[in-house]
């Protein structure tokens, strides 16, 4: 009885879940086919580049141990994450795919297709980091292939090229020490262990909105249902003897039909003579 009350509502209520759901898939697809014409936004291609990040050889009264100059390593490569998010350094990677055109050439031939490298702001949101120990991976998405290999490559030279001037750190002397004039501090550097990968086409940098997008239809169905349940609660007319029964508690002996509409005939067809 109760599954078909609730049938009973959904099927007098059936717009607005339509309406709800019709009105989330415009939204759904509207933002699906812009996706779709962004480029490297479902589909884009990686390339990665592995630098080890370390210190230059320093008096040992500054850094008095191996175990030291790792930890000081990894300190440092735990912040070079955010090196790649500081403003300047997408330009620093444009300017060197710039500087590396002959290389890219001699790989991809003489008109490679490297997507938008000169703007530093899309450079900037397709660099992601991980690190692993004193090891920091780069991954490039891009949209083309020779793109991504391209900027992959010229991250790697500009973290090994220019790392110290992208990380601000003072290491304190063992105690009883201090620094004197003689004494410099070591600057931070970065050993290229793996170049640029070969591109692979994998997903781009909204390839989880699309599950997003498809949640959204069975969040708007949930509404639509919610809404209808809702908007029959509210309503008190009462639409059949049952509905009658049970708010009265009360027989029903009879029924008046329902008024004709102008023009509507009852009863049956008149036999023709």
């Amino acid at each position: 009885m109760e599954l078909r009350a609730y049938w009973g509502v959904v099927r007098r209520r059936l717009w607005i879940i339509i309406l709800v759901v019709v009105i989330a898939a415009l939204y759904v697809a509207y933002q699906g086919y812009h996706l779709w014409k962004t480029p490297g936004a479902l589909k884009a291609y990686h390339s990665s580049v592995t630098i080890q990040v370390g210190l230059q050889p320093a008096p040992r009264s500054m850094i008095p141990s191996y175990i030291e100059d790792m930890q000081v390593a990894e300190a440092l490569a735990d912040a070079v994450p955010n090196v790649v998010t500081l403003p300047g350094f997408d330009k620093a990677v444009s300017d060197q795919v710039g500087q590396d055109m002959e290389a890219i050439q001699a790989r991809y031939g003489s008109n490679p297709d490297l997507g938008d490298w000169q703007n530093p702001g899309a450079i900037a949101g397709a660099l992601s980091a991980s690190r692993v120990h004193n090891l920091v991976t780069i991954d490039v998405s891009w949209p083309t292939a020779p793109g991504a290999w391209a900027i992959a490559q010229a991250v790697g030279e500009v973290l090994t090229h220019r790392l110290n001037t992208y990380l601000d750190y003072i290491i304190e002397g063992t105690p009883g020490t201090s620094l004197n004039t003689e004494q410099l501090q070591p600057a931070a550097i970065g050993r290229l262990v793996s170049p640029a990968s070969d591109p692979a086409l994998g997903s781009g940098s909204a390839g989880n909105r699309l599950m997003l997008l498809a949640a959204i239809i069975l969040v708007a169905l949930i509404i639509g249902l919610a809404l209808a349940f809702l908007i029959d609660y509210l309503d008190d007319r009462l639409r059949s003897a049952e509905e009658v029964v049970e708010l009265l508690e009360l027989p029903v002996y009879g029924e008046l039909p329902r008024a004709p509409r102008p023009g509507e005939r009852r009863g049956p067809p008149a036999p023709v003579s």
